[in-house]
């Protein structure tokens, strides 16, 4: 299955590496609300390094004696990084001192409790508003008037709205499982695992993709047209186009909406205008009975945005004789979007991390 899509700026000359250090890679939840300070949820915000999401969300639980199923996050965040997100235990009565997760860990796994409080709801799966950034990239190669022309691109135009290849798996293993599962269709009603989950949500996430990277090479990824459904760029209601007014064009040229595309669902192709909806049947043609397979499972109606703008966006090139150049680059993405779809217009990624894994590096 193909994992080579296609780069709205033309594919960088630049190459960079990055987590060559987990500080290198800090990612902070931005939860969009303030936990009240009451009610029968423990909110716990908490920094860690070295640490996966789903173990520490077990540790927790054991910490505060209860049900693992009573544990909850927004999203997964690399191991490979300083990370600070919410964690949510449904503890009614008196709380425990829950800062001893720390001294469960030890160098170079990194734990810390930054707050406690409580609130009145359960933090669910992207329940969220997004993600801030401060990448420290090292060891640039490559032309530095091309990194800020880049630069300058992504900030003002933004980039595909593309799902990371951590959606994807260690070398395409998420796509290698998820097309054997799904091909068959769905048998019984029983609930998936988390692990058949991962390799569903990879196959519907490959579609998108395909048909994402086929309107880059049109042209066409970014550009409003009657009958699309536009996203604000603030996350507020998507709306039908039903004629393109002067206000519409400036705010889609302007980064502020942009086009959906529907994910693979029963009745998909209403989620789009007519003429995409056919373009993505046409690029479907090779693959239907994956695309059978894949409605099987009785998805509820979504779409994704096919740009991300990144707000906040700054950065710094540094420079210091005998060594090599440095980007230190900081921005905010919503809930979903991934911060290597950004950096892949930007360079070609070495990716230091002492281990490849499969996880997500954001929360939907």
């Amino acid at each position: 299955m193909n994992t080579q899509w296609q780069y709205a700026w033309t594919e960088p000359q630049a190459s960079a590496d990055l987590k060559a250090f987990a500080s290198d890679f800090l990612v902070e939840e931005v939860l969009g609300f303030e936990p009240e300070g009451k009610g029968e949820f423990v909110y716990l915000w908490v920094e860690k390094q070295g640490v996966n999401t789903d173990y520490l969300a077990k540790r927790l639980a054991q910490a505060a004696d209860i049900s693992p199923s009573r544990v909850s996050y927004a999203g997964v965040k690399d191991r490979h990084a300083c990370t600070r997100q919410w964690f949510c235990l449904h503890i009614i009565g008196q709380a425990p001192d829950l800062t001893v997760i720390e001294q469960v860990f030890r160098d170079p796994e990194v734990v810390r409790v930054l707050r406690q409080t409580r609130h009145s709801k359960k933090l669910r799966t992207g329940g969220l508003q997004g993600n801030r950034f401060v990448l420290r990239l090292r060891n640039l190669q490559g032309d530095r008037a091309e990194i800020e022309q880049r630069l300058s691109l992504i900030e003002r135009f933004g980039v595909p709205n593309y799902y990371g290849e951590q959606r994807f798996g260690i070398q395409g293993n998420n796509l290698v499982n998820g097309y054997e599962f799904v091909m068959p269709g769905r048998k019984g009603t029983h609930k998936l695992n988390k692990t058949q989950s991962f390799w569903l949500s990879a196959i519907r996430s490959w579609f998108f993709n395909e048909a994402l990277s086929s309107f880059v090479q049109q042209g066409s990824w970014d550009l409003l047209s009657i009958g699309d459904i536009a996203q604000p760029r603030d996350g507020s209601q998507s709306f039908r186009i039903k004629e393109l007014t002067l206000e519409q064009l400036y705010r889609n040229r302007n980064g502020d909406i942009s086009p959906v595309l529907p994910l693979i669902s029963d009745g998909w192709p209403m989620g789009t205008n007519p003429e995409r909806a056919q373009a993505m049947q046409t690029l479907y043609q090779n693959h239907q009975a994956l695309l059978a397979g894949l409605i099987s499972f009785d998805f509820s109606r979504d779409s994704r945005a096919t740009r991300i703008v990144p707000n906040n966006m700054a950065w710094e090139l540094l420079s210091k004789q005998g060594e090599a150049d440095q980007l230190v680059l900081q921005f905010d993405l919503p809930k979903g979007a991934f911060a290597t779809s950004v950096l892949r217009e930007l360079f070609n990624i070495n990716d230091k991390s002492q281990e490849k894994h499969n996880e997500i590096t954001f929360s939907e």
